[in-house]
């Protein structure tokens, strides 16, 4: 199939999340975003756009997302990505009720090596929630060495060397591969990552679980070991007259965006680009088709995919306050550097987009 924009097969799928009941997880999700969870289970995650996913609407309702993609890559994926035929990403809600083990993740080209799978694991995280005095680990608070490490792990005194980020609702964290990590109770938030879920648990705090083993090896083989200065990326907005658009991360394998719309969007183009719509507050319709004359209805929670071949689609909020999260696989130079450079921001600013790990930092040199 052609992509082109007016492929009139294509629509926005309302996707259907993954639940995942977790040792960790709470019920949390039902009051702050509208999810239908299970009775009785403590659900640490819901994985919201993923290959797996089912489609609950239209021609395609029954069908998971990655069938779609292998039916029409390049209307679903678009031409940049269709030769993969793999859904790149990985969008979800996580709900933390307790801490979750201190983990990191390989890039690429370590998983490859050590997993033969194609994807490691960058992230990154919205606040949508948080209790008084919460706070993340991200990285060391000091560079450390290896042999410290182990030390710490052997005396349960990792925590010493690790760095506690205090959060509050809205803050942003870039998570690139290599980063030591953990969620800490009192947190829900929405991640955005590679679609992988290589994890390395290198320290549990102590708990003897032999379902929850280890990975002392494997993560100290992957692990930054050196401080991460500024974790917190400070977002910029471009103000529209309907609506205004927050950048919160970017680096090449997604952006994420906050949108705060306050009536209906001009067309919003995919650029040959799958989008990933997200409601966090209130409701919409999106308008679609040759002449915007078709509609789907998205409530509080959930999820869409927009196919790269739809051409474009314009919000309509119908309850306010109106918010969604958006992301997508971007060309870092006209989606991110040249709009916000036009909008009055310097380059340095924009790079902190991308986090301050400088060989992790896809908007650097500028």
């Amino acid at each position: 199939m052609a992509l082109n924009a007016e492929n009139e097969e294509l629509y926005p799928y309302c996707l259907k999340p993954v639940i995942k009941d977790k040792v960790w997880g709470g019920r949390h999700l039902e009051e702050l975003v509208g999810k239908e969870l299970p009775p009785g289970k403590m659900i640490g995650e819901t994985w919201e756009a993923w290959e797996g996913c089912l489609i609950e609407n239209g021609p395609a309702r029954g069908e998971t997302l990655a069938h779609q993609i292998e039916m029409d890559p390049a209307g679903v994926l678009g031409l940049r990505l269709a030769k993969e035929k793999r859904f790149p990403l990985l969008f979800k809600f996580i709900d933390a009720q307790d801490d979750l083990s201190v983990q990191v993740h390989p890039d690429d080209a370590q998983a490859q090596v050590m997993e033969h799978y194609p994807f490691g694991k960058t992230e990154a995280w919205y606040i949508l929630d948080a209790a008084p005095n919460a706070n993340l680990i991200l990285g060391f608070k000091r560079d450390v060495g290896a042999e410290e490490v182990h030390s710490g792990i052997r005396n349960n005194s990792l925590v010493d060397l690790l760095s506690l980020v205090p959060v509050q609702r809205g803050d942003v964290l870039f998570v690139p591969a290599g980063t030591v990590h953990a969620i800490s109770k009192g947190i829900v938030l929405a991640e955005i990552q590679e679609n992988s879920d290589i994890t390395y648990r290198l320290y549990d705090w102590g708990r003897q679980d032999k379902s929850r083993a280890l990975h002392v090896d494997q993560s100290l083989g992957v692990a930054n070991l050196r401080h991460m200065a500024e974790p917190k990326i400070p977002p910029l907005s471009i103000k529209h007259l309907e609506y205004e658009e927050w950048y919160l991360v970017a680096c090449r394998y997604f952006v994420l965006q906050r949108l705060d719309v306050r009536q209906t969007t001009p067309g919003l183009p995919t650029n040959g680009k799958f989008h990933i719509l997200s409601v966090v507050q209130g409701q919409v319709e999106l308008l679609y088709g040759s002449s915007y004359d078709k509609t789907v209805t998205a409530g509080l929670g959930q999820t869409l995919l927009i196919p790269a071949g739809l051409g474009g689609y314009k919000i309509a909020p119908t309850v306010q306050p109106c918010r969604l999260l958006r992301a997508f696989v971007p060309d870092l130079n006209e989606e991110v550097l040249e709009p916000l450079i036009k909008a009055g921001y310097g380059a340095p600013r924009v790079a902190r987009l991308s986090g301050s790990v400088a060989e992790h930092n896809d908007l650097l040199p500028f």
